[in-house]
């Protein structure tokens, strides 16, 4: 998943991972593609994940801190 911005935008239409360690409606666990890191997230981003998977793709799915990482990256060139 790319994006132009070095941040997301909740207006913007698409797919937000709703990524939290805690919280009741966060019942799927998803590892970062980058780290392997286990995030617990949304009935959503978990079947985007792992409709990409299944595809054989490989897993779409960045961690908070592995998203600022790359966008850090991206940003600096």
């Amino acid at each position: 998943m790319t994006t132009l911005r070095s941040f997301l935008d909740p207006d913007r239409p698409g797919v937000n991972f709703s990524t939290t360690a805690i919280a009741d409606r966060n019942v799927h666990e998803v590892r970062c593609g980058m780290c392997a890191r286990s995030v617990e997230v949304d009935d959503e981003s978990y079947r985007f994940v792992s409709d990409a998977i299944n595809s054989g793709l490989d897993n779409p799915f960045k961690c908070e801190v592995c998203e600022e990482e790359y966008d850090d990256l991206a940003y600096e060139g």
